[in-house]
């Protein structure tokens, strides 16, 4: 008896001291969760705040710096980008960036500087460390003064020399100078997140890769339609035509940003009646009823391709962006050669 009475507190001291091993290993698993949820909450704060102004912008940065920074667009792709309502919301991303990158050419003028007038972030403010102006070292094309003049661009103008102050900002719309954005992209995030250089540099590689080859198939798919003449509503696609060798004869907006009159609209449909103009360029984000009308009263087509990338109209990322609109110029540009032909 003796034996089996000694022999319980000995069973109760192991299980005991089992319990407190596992409560230990326990104790010590739990400490090192939460010690992963602190480095992986450290590392998500310690990601760069990029806010571009416009989203094919924030498609080239996301996808070099992708898992170091986190990408903010002001806009999206079926807004004006001429005409931007500076809300609260542009404010607080604005506060919180580390860099700002803009599109330039003063594209934003009727709302950025509105917008960052109302930060107390001297960090993006133009000439600061993490402010970037996307169209550094683009060969831009340059405005008339015709083009400029009524509109909000006019203290931009150099009406004795005829060398404006600003390009043609819709650079962005041949991929060649996506090529000179990533560029521009890769050295301010290496300058200002050194650390991780070796990260941006692949990606950057990575990127310009893709985008190159897929340059060498949208050129061998245009090359037929060299010489093919168009009329576009803005001045927003002439990067792409003289890429291709196509020639917008006409604008609908008789300056840039201005709805063309009644007068203006006349002049335009006996133009394209007398020249047989198939086609007619316009983008989601513009007037959509006077182009239509133009074609009705003129026999061409309209054609709205996509000029930024938005995932409602089907572009999810800078090269799917060319992927959509080289897919659908070439097919309405075809559509045209035969209707002419037969």
């Amino acid at each position: 008896m003796l034996g089996v009475i000694y022999s319980l507190p000995l069973a109760n001291k192991e299980v005991s001291y089992m319990y407190i091993r596992r409560f230990k290993a326990i104790r010590v698993l739990a400490i090192g969760i939460t010690a992963l949820c602190t480095l992986f909450t450290a590392e998500a704060s310690a990601k760069l705040q990029v806010v571009t102004t416009f989203s094919q912008d924030a498609s080239i940065v996301s996808a070099i710096g992708a898992g170091f920074i986190e990408v903010v667009s002001l806009t999206n792709g079926l807004q004006d980008p001429h005409a931007v309502e500076p809300k609260p919301s542009l404010a607080a991303h604005l506060n919180r960036a580390d860099l700002l990158i803009v599109n330039g050419q003063q594209m934003e003028l009727a709302w950025l500087p509105a917008a960052l007038a109302a930060v107390g972030n001297p960090r993006i403010q133009e000439g600061g460390e993490g402010y970037l102006n996307a169209s550094a070292g683009v060969r831009l094309i340059p405005y008339t003064t015709e083009e400029l003049e009524g509109t909000q661009f006019v203290p931009f103008l150099d009406k004795d020399s005829n060398h404006h102050q600003i390009g043609n900002h819709h650079f962005w719309l041949d991929p060649a100078n996506g090529l000179i954005i990533a560029r521009n992209v890769y050295r301010k995030l290496a300058e200002i997140d050194p650390a991780n250089d070796w990260i941006y540099k692949l990606n950057y590689e990575s990127f310009t890769a893709r985008l190159t080859e897929k340059m060498k198939d949208w050129d061998a798919l245009m090359v037929m339609f060299r010489g093919v003449k168009i009329v576009s509503y803005h001045r927003d696609w002439i990067y792409l035509t003289n890429r291709h060798g196509l020639e917008i004869v006409a604008y609908i907006e008789p300056r840039e940003t201005i709805p063309p009159s009644a007068g203006d609209a006349a002049r335009l449909i006996k133009l394209v009646k007398d020249e047989d103009i198939p086609l007619i360029l316009i983008s989601p984000w513009q007037p959509q009823r006077a182009s239509r009308e133009i074609a009705r009263q003129s026999g061409a087509k309209v054609l709205s391709l996509p000029s930024a990338v938005d995932s409602r109209l089907g572009t999810r990322d800078y090269i799917q962006l060319f992927d959509v609109i080289y897919t659908q110029l070439s097919r309405a540009l075809f559509g045209t050669q035969i209707g002419t032909q037969s």
